[in-house]
């Protein structure tokens, strides 16, 4: 008997062992190339200005609890993006060993069938947040609770002793409080805790209504978990934020319940079909978009080696129940009805607030209900009598993951790049921004919110707030659309925003823009006093063009150089460097410098891969009478007949030499 139990512990070792491999090879590879996303950049400016401590204030909104894991966070990991990153891997590879664990208490000598269960949810593809650590260590946290808290009642269930029993189910519903407090819509998780109650209760060799006692029995105490926070959140807590708030949500439900119930019934359909069948094919699709196949190769590599991992160790885990028997029917009608069921409530309450998933911002909302999808995934696969088939459709699940991953990985690696080095160039033009100014940008990394601006600006520029009570950023921001562009024509005063207990306050009159073209272009500051726009320039940033201040420059400050968290090391410094410096140059009015930095530029083979970016050095060729120069640039010019328009009008204005004029109008003044 002990040697059966240390064979059984071997197992289980050499099984924790294949995940914890093959999971660091999908989501490890890039976290040292992982930035700042999204709501990342306003949390660690919150809590670098105020510190910690704000993180009550910032969740007290909506979800207070999440202040619980982000404040030890931050007291421990600071500002540095790599310890989140690693801490939510650890928490999600934590989620997938208690979801094995959970697996085995319920369909135990299934070694195999529960193996490939937890591996397809460990590299579930249709989450895409994993990168965004920061923001969705709560929800990562949350997760890992929310799967011990379940392992800890079936542990209690089973249990022979009651000290045991009142141990773990005290433990479960503490943790369980814990995972519903970091998101309110992981309930949908507690269908799957009574549903493996269910299956052990009513597996008694009793009569029916024993089993059904049996049940009650053992759901009793951890209907304290939803039981309790419902009533909290329904009754006591407010919710200041309109897509947590449940009477603000359904009250289109009260209004039009026929209507609601139609909308609500499309809609879980569609998530339904995206979270167990669109996930392993479209979000790879749409992230492979733009990758050559010398970047794919790595990625071939790492799924080839999570293949042939699996392959490898699946052979250990094989079990009796694996085998084929006439009691295979009942395992496989438990699977489908507890699939469906998890499934469906993992999207119920995230449809019932108007949500839905969306692979490239709401992927988040596919996490619960993929423990639905993984389980008739198994169904799926037991109904193949073809070994070689089987395994075949199971390792292109594998490989479809292990790939998502990968590209995921790769887009955000590159993203994070991207808006490094934008900032890093605006640190080159720019050596202070006045305390008040707004700022638009545009660029690669599309600013959804306007703290995606305002939060790299302000952590460069002016990382303290502004105001000793409160957060309050000292550089504003608006994003740019078109509801910013008519508010920006139309000469609208100044906003107030309280986000999250930060205050903010926009002036659509009293704009700065940095605009990035394409992505070989440099980062262009727009100025009024002389717009210049690249032939790709997007529209929107063509109409507010003449409404752009670069007098919010504060031109005699001294330069800042971006800390390495978050903005990395500085890039080289090739032609983008060279085209801040002669701009910064061109605004303070020093020609020389300007002249400088251009002859030093070409001698390095250096050359504007955006024509427009030739403008600060022909002025100064033209003002040292440079034709020869002049000449050369007319050259890369004439391709690109917008650019060159601006040239011919801006050089003509210039108090210049009549032989320079002459030959500039020559040169840039095609007809």
């Amino acid at each position: 008997m002990q040697k059966i139990k240390s064979i059984l512990r071997f197992k289980y070792f050499v099984e924790c062992l294949l995940m914890i491999l093959i999971s660091g090879l999908a989501y490890l590879l890039f976290i040292p190339k992982f930035g700042y996303f999204n709501d990342d950049w306003y949390l660690m400016y919150a809590a670098g200005a105020k510190g910690p401590a704000v993180f009550w204030d910032i969740f007290s909104i909506d979800r207070p609890l999440r202040a619980l894991v982000m404040i030890p966070a931050y007291t421990f990991f600071g500002a540095d993006p790599l310890y989140y990153n690693l801490s939510a891997f650890l928490f999600r590879l934590l989620g997938g060993l208690s979801f094995l664990w959970i697996l085995r208490m319920v369909w135990p000598g299934k070694n195999r069938m529960t193996l490939w269960m937890a591996i397809l949810f460990l590299l579930y593809p249709g989450f895409l947040s994993q990168p965004n650590a920061i923001d969705y260590l709560s929800h990562l946290a949350g997760l890992a609770a929310g799967m011990l808290s379940i392992g800890l009642t079936l542990q209690a269930v089973q249990s022979n002793t009651w000290k045991r029993k009142a141990l773990f189910y005290l433990a479960s519903i503490l943790l369980g409080w814990f995972y519903l407090g970091q998101i309110e819509w992981y309930i949908g998780l507690e269908f799957f805790r009574f549903a493996c109650i269910f299956l052990l209760a009513f597996r008694l060799n009793e009569t029916i209504w024993v089993r059904a006692a049996r049940f009650f029995q053992y759901s009793l105490p951890v209907f304290l978990i939803p039981g309790v926070f419902l009533a909290w959140r329904l009754f006591y807590f407010k919710s200041e934020r309109g897509a947590t708030d449940v009477d603000l949500q359904l009250t289109d439900m009260r209004a039009e319940p026929l209507k609601f119930l139609f909308n609500y019934s499309s809609a879980l359909l569609n998530d339904f079909f995206d979270v167990l069948l669109h996930a392993w094919w479209l979000p790879l699709r749409r992230l492979s978009a733009g990758m050559t196949t010398q970047e794919w190769m790595p990625g071939f590599g790492i799924a080839f080696l999570v293949l042939l991992l699996v392959w490898i160790f699946s052979g250990v885990a094989q079990g009796p129940g694996d085998v084929e028997s006439g009691q295979r029917s009942v395992w496989r009608r438990e699977l489908i009805w507890v699939g469906l069921g998890a499934l469906v409530f993992g999207l119920f309450p995230v449809i019932l607030v108007g949500r839905t998933v969306d692979f490239k911002n709401f992927s988040r909302y596919t996490l619960i209900a993929s423990i639905g999808a993984v389980l008739l995934w198994q169904v799926v696969l037991s109904y193949i009598s073809s070994l070689r088939l089987r395994n075949a459709l199971f390792g292109i699940l594998i490989v479809s993951a292990s790939l998502t991953h990968y590209a995921n990985g790769f887009v955000k690696a590159r993203e994070t790049e991207a808006t490094r080095n934008f900032w890093w160039q605006v640190s080159w033009r720019i050596p202070q921004i006045n305390p008040g100014a707004t700022l638009v940008t545009h660029y690669t990394v599309v600013a959804e919110e306007d703290y995606f601006t305002w939060g790299p600006a302000n952590l460069l520029y002016h990382p303290e707030s502004d105001h000793e009570k409160y957060v309050q950023p000292a550089v504003y921001a608006v994003v740019l659309n078109e509801k910013t562009v008519a508010k920006v024509l139309a000469h609208e005063p100044q906003d107030y925003s309280n986000r999250r207990s930060i205050r903010t306050y926009p002036n659509y009159r009293n704009i700065l823009i940095f605009t990035q073209p394409t992505p070989a272009s440099c980062v262009q500051v727009i100025d009024l006093h002389q717009v210049e726009l690249s032939s790709a320039e997007d529209l929107r940033v063509t109409d507010i063009a003449p409404y752009s201040e670069a007098d919010q420059i504060a031109l005699n400050e001294s330069f800042h150089v971006p800390p390495a968290i978050p903005f990395g090391l500085e890039p080289p410094n090739e032609w983008c460097y060279y085209y801040e410096k002669a701009s910064y140059a061109r605004q303070l009015g020093d020609w020389d410098e300007v002249l400088r930095l251009g002859e030093e530029a070409i001698s390095r083979g250096f050359i504007a891969k955006d024509q427009i970016e030739w403008m600060p050095f022909l002025q100064a060729y033209a003002y040292s009478d440079y034709t020869v120069r002049l000449n050369e640039l007319a050259s890369f010019m004439t391709s690109d007949l917008p650019a060159l328009q601006q040239a011919c009008h801006t050089l003509t204005a210039m108090p210049l030499a009549p032989n320079t004029l002459n030959e500039i109008s020559h040169l840039f003044c095609i007809e």
